[in-house]
């Protein structure tokens, strides 16, 4: 059976977006719906947050939630679960909603995403030239990937100890595993 598929204008997408309840991202005129998290899923963003403003301390760095809207190129637009502004952030809008220049970009995997977020926004993440890390966060066991920008693409270091602890060259600070999955009891 063939469906048809509406393509949107950039301008549709983030008319539709805005008046949406729900975020959308946008793919070379498609629409990708992103409903809400699982409990882990939400909770790992929290921590996430919060580990990240303490190691950030009195950086000139920025934190904002999933809320806001990354522009990959004039045709994707997306929302991490975190991303991280050193200095002055640049917007695409006036209305500050169409982030242009995030330095470190979070995902966290759920089973619906979790081949999106390694491969597409992997390749998406890597044509901004301001994202210097791509963290993706597992939440279904302790698991971290850390892709840092390198001069051929991106260098990747894994983590799976409570005991780790992510460098993030980008930010100058470090992040540790323990306080991302603090109070998470993964089943066996």
């Amino acid at each position: 059976m063939v469906t048809n598929i509406r393509h949107l204008t950039v301008e549709e997408y983030l008319a539709f977006d805005d008046a949406s309840e729900i975020r959308n991202e946008y793919i070379d005129g498609e629409l990708i719906p992103m409903p809400g998290g699982s409990n882990h899923y939400s909770v790992i963003i929290a921590y996430a947050i919060v580990a990240l403003a303490n190691a950030l301390g009195e950086k000139d760095c920025i934190i904002r939630s999933s809320d806001m809207r990354v522009c990959i190129d004039e045709t994707k637009y997306v929302y991490p679960d975190v991303s991280v502004v050193c200095g002055e952030a640049i917007f695409a809008d006036e209305n500050e909603t169409i982030l242009l220049n995030p330095t470190v970009v979070v995902e966290v995997t759920s089973p619906s995403s979790i081949e999106r977020d390694h491969v597409d926004k992997l390749a998406y993440y890597g044509a901004v030239p301001s994202i210097q890390c791509y963290l993706i966060l597992d939440q279904t066991r302790v698991f971290a990937e850390c892709y840092s920008r390198a001069e051929d693409g991106w260098s990747l270091r894994q983590y799976a100890s409570l005991d780790d602890v992510i460098s993030l060259d980008a930010l100058a600070c470090s992040l540790a595993l323990a306080e991302v999955y603090r109070r998470i009891v993964f089943e066996d």
